[in-house]
């Protein structure tokens, strides 16, 4: 008798974490008490560049939270990518960066952490200094900030700076001579509102400042800090 009670008891507690709740992010307590400025893990990518022992945990940090839901962005730039591989005039609808983010780099997450991603209607933010067309508004599960929201989000150049993982600095990404962050030369990354041109998309560079005007989006040298809405609930 004691044994089949023991035997339910660990069925429920298995039931009682399929679906949304396995895959739900870590590090900061309860899922719903996660507060704004915490840092959560979640999903697995490639990081200190040492391919023979695995994906390392991702560190996100919990930018705004709604209820049961909360946007996080990367800790750290994740990869250094192309905004886009062509030398033509792109949007973030039409970028190859968004293609990655929603496509291979989605393989950094088990199904049930894909399965607590929203998706998010993202805005077609127009760059604030320049009438570049920002194209149509997307709904992706994974995305970059805009001008506005990095603006909104981070309330100083100093909160902006980013470190690059091992992973990243082989990969090439720009690092500052003169600024750090997290003990390590800070990097540019990539935003998704337009630069100045059609061409060009706008980014933060080393120092945390925003660059309105931007860089080619062929430039091989952005770091890609993901940012997306996760749903915290189990």
């Amino acid at each position: 008798m004691k044994k089949a009670i023991v035997v339910i008891l660990a069925a429920i507690m298995t039931l009682s974490i399929v679906g949304c709740g396995s895959g739900n992010p870590s590090g900061a307590g309860s899922n719903k008490n996660v507060s704004v400025g915490d840092v959560i893990t979640f999903g697995r990518y490639e990081q200190d560049n040492d391919l023979s022992n695995g994906d390392e945990d991702i560190e996100w940090i919990v930018l705004a939270k709604e209820g049961d839901k909360a946007l996080v962005i990367s800790k750290y730039a994740l990869d250094c990518n192309q905004y886009d591989t062509s030398k033509a005039d792109v949007t973030w609808e039409t970028c190859s960066l968004r293609e990655w983010l929603n496509g291979p780099f989605l393989h950094a997450f088990n199904d049930e952490e894909r399965n607590c991603m929203i998706d998010t209607a993202v805005i077609a933010d127009r760059n604030p200094s320049y009438d570049t067309s920002p194209g149509n508004d997307t709904t992706d599960k994974i995305f970059l900030l805009s001008i506005a929201e990095v603006d909104r989000y981070f309330g100083s150049d100093e909160a902006r700076k980013c470190a690059p993982t091992d992973y990243t600095k082989a990969q090439g990404v720009w690092r500052s001579s003169r600024f750090s962050a997290d003990g390590e030369a800070a990097c540019s990354w990539w935003l998704r509102s337009p630069g100045c041109l059609s061409d060009h998309a706008a980014l933060v560079l080393g120092d945390g400042s925003v660059e309105s005007d931007g860089r080619a989006v062929y430039n091989i040298l952005g770091g890609v800090r993901p940012a997306l809405w996760i749903d915290l609930g189990s």
